[in-house]
């Protein structure tokens, strides 16, 4: 199984547009977003692709509704907490949270922070960092595959 895991979008459409066209190119099963797509137009960029995608949502998430929509339009999977077939998808707002999480041993993708990093305790944790490049100034991703752990800089 071989999938992405990309966070903070922020919709910045420049990154987001760059993001496909790379993921284009990947030979993925499916997406992971940990949050913080902000705005539908946004969301709507990934469905060029075709893929299943696994999104939380994040602490600056408006129109949840319609993301909703937009999600259960493409049969993706989009809620604060989602599972998929290799771990956990939660934006990461409440540490408390992240430690009940922790706790199920499954991988753990994250967002929020805007920091890539990957945790290995009793669970794996990963921060594919952020796709906006807003804050680090650096516009990353992930690619998981096997239990490897790639990190990307677009």
């Amino acid at each position: 199984m071989r999938f992405a895991a990309i966070s903070d979008t922020h919709d910045n459409l420049v990154a987001v547009r760059e993001l496909v066209e790379t993921l284009r190119r990947e030979k993925l099963d499916f997406i992971v977003h940990a949050g913080d797509v902000i705005s539908p137009f946004t969301l709507k960029e990934f469905e060029s692709l075709g893929l299943k995608m696994y999104i939380a949502f994040g602490n600056n998430d408006g129109e949840r509704k319609i993301l909703t929509q937009i999600a259960e339009k493409n049969d993706w999977e989009i809620g604060d907490i989602v599972d998929f077939s290799h771990g956990i998808v939660y934006h990461g707002t409440d540490r408390r949270i992240l430690e009940i999480l922790k706790k199920t041993g499954a991988l753990i993708i994250t967002g929020h922070t805007h920091d890539p990093k990957i945790i290995r305790e009793k669970a794996t944790i990963l921060n594919p960092g952020e796709v906006c490049g807003y804050l680090t100034g650096k516009r990353t991703f992930a690619i998981v595959e096997d239990g490897g752990i790639n990190l990307i800089e677009l």
